[in-house]
């Protein structure tokens, strides 16, 4: 059974990103585990009581955090009442992004689902702190992005951007590969420039990608750049109605310098798609 795991702060946002991952895995049972961690209200609250007093503030932030989780499944089982997926609620005082790691490692979690942003988050803002810490630190499984504004659709279309400057296995990538054959997707794989000006490197790496993807229903586009590579694919996405964009990120990864600043700062461009981020040495 495919294992999800789903931070929450009980914002809109959040329970957004929530209904969506229902409702992409419809096909499924999924086992869906929503995690809250109440460690930032531990910090500031335990920080003005004297160390006796701070057990019973733990034990009533403890309680208050069950109580909104029941709410959340109360609500949740009502809107998703036709699926079959099964959901757990985990409350915890420890840090998130460290429990995170932690839950992936030893519950074998097949992806993390995020909201761009929290209960807080400003309107101007692309994405909330807490989704970029945990986009940054995540190990070992694959990050989905959901977006506030997002309408849920079927992901007939999932984009690639590079500049085969580099190859990698999306055949092997199972959060894409699950996806392409559940929902019948195109892979779209988008470079910024013209076919005739890829160097010996890059033609090589074309090659591999057309190997690599020959099971699949794939297009390769290639885009004359505009006022910017960013602006580029952003711009292409919107008009070849790309639904998920998916993001190979590692310490060196092509995308950094593609969006002109690090890719967990940009992803939130498009409000109205989501954004797979798989790590590297997934």
């Amino acid at each position: 059974m495919k294992k999800i795991l789903v931070p929450t702060d009980f914002s809109d946002n959040a329970y957004i990103a929530l209904c969506y991952v229902a409702k992409l895995y419809y096909e499924e049972k999924v086992e869906i585990t929503i995690l809250h961690s109440f460690s930032d209200e531990v910090s500031k609250l335990t920080s003005r009581v004297d160390i006796g007093r701070s057990e019973v503030v733990l034990q009533k932030l403890h309680k208050h955090s069950e109580e909104d989780g029941k709410k959340l499944l109360e609500r949740l089982r009502n809107d998703t009442s036709k699926l079959s997926h099964s959901y757990d609620v985990i409350s915890t005082p420890a840090p998130l992004v460290k429990t995170i790691n932690k839950l992936v490692a030893t519950e074998n979690i097949d992806m993390v689902v995020v909201g761009t942003k929290g209960r807080t988050g400003a309107e101007d803002v692309l994405m909330g702190s807490t989704t970029i810490s945990i986009t940054k630190s995540l190990v070992g499984c694959p990050l989905f992005i959901v977006p506030g504004k997002v309408e849920f659709v079927i992901p007939m279309n999932i984009g690639f951007a590079t500049d085969y400057n580099e190859f990698y296995q999306i055949s092997k990538l199972k959060a894409v590969t699950r996806l392409v054959r559940q929902h019948r997707s195109v892979i779209n794989l988008i470079h910024v420039g013209l076919e005739s000006d890829l160097n010996e490197l890059q033609r090589e790496n074309l090659d591999k990608f057309i190997t690599d993807l020959s099971e699949y229903d794939t297009e390769f586009h290639f885009v004359p750049k505009q006022s910017s590579v960013s602006n580029t694919i952003h711009d292409f996405i919107d008009k070849k109605d790309i639904d998920v964009l998916g993001l190979v990120y590692h310490k060196h990864a092509f995308i950094k310098q593609l969006f002109r600043e690090p890719v967990v700062s940009r992803v939130g461009k498009h409000t109205r798609i989501p954004t797979l981020v798989i790590p590297m040495q997934y």
